[in-house]
C-alpha cells in the first residue's frame, strides 16, 4: 500500500493543475476528523480501487496490481472559504489513470461522506 511517506520514491507520469470541488474537499476533512489520519476507504462503484486520505495527499491505488498508486492529490491551497473550490495538484502514474480521474474524486467524495456518518448534499 502507498502511503504519503513512500509518494516520492514514485516517479508521476504527468501532473495537472486541478481544482476540487469544495463538497468534496469539506466532506473528506469531516471525514478525517471523525474517523483519524490516515483514513483508507474502498472506493465505491470502483472495484478493488481503494484510497487513502491524509491531510496532505489523497493516493488512489489497487492492491490487487501491487502498491503502485494509480493517481494522487497533493499541495492543497486551502480557500479563504468553505464553498470554495480547492487548488492542487493530481499526479497520475499509471497509464490509465486518466480514465479514472473524474469517477475517482466521485467515488472519493461519496466514501468519505460515509465514512464521516452521512452528510446533507452541498446545495
Amino acid at each position: 500500500m502507498p502511503t504519503a511517506r513512500d509518494l516520492d520514491a514514485y516517479r508521476a507520469l504527468r501532473v495537472y493543475p486541478k481544482r476540487i470541488p469544495a463538497a468534496c474537499w469539506n466532506a473528506v476533512r469531516l471525514a478525517l476528523r471523525r474517523r483519524g489520519r490516515p483514513l483508507r476507504l474502498d472506493l465505491p462503484g470502483l472495484r478493488g480501487v481503494e484510497c487513502e486520505l491524509d491531510d496532505t495527499v489523497w493516493i488512489v491505488w489497487a492492491p490487487r496490481y501491487g502498491a503502485v498508486p494509480f493517481m494522487a492529490w497533493t499541495a492543497f491551497e486551502r480557500p479563504p472559504a468553505l464553498h470554495l473550490p480547492v487548488a492542487c495538484e493530481l499526479r497520475v502514474y499509471h497509464l490509465q489513470a486518466g480514465l479514472l480521474m473524474g469517477p475517482a474524486l466521485e467515488a472519493v467524495e461519496r466514501a468519505a461522506r460515509a465514512a464521516a456518518g452521512g452528510m446533507r448534499p452541498f446545495p
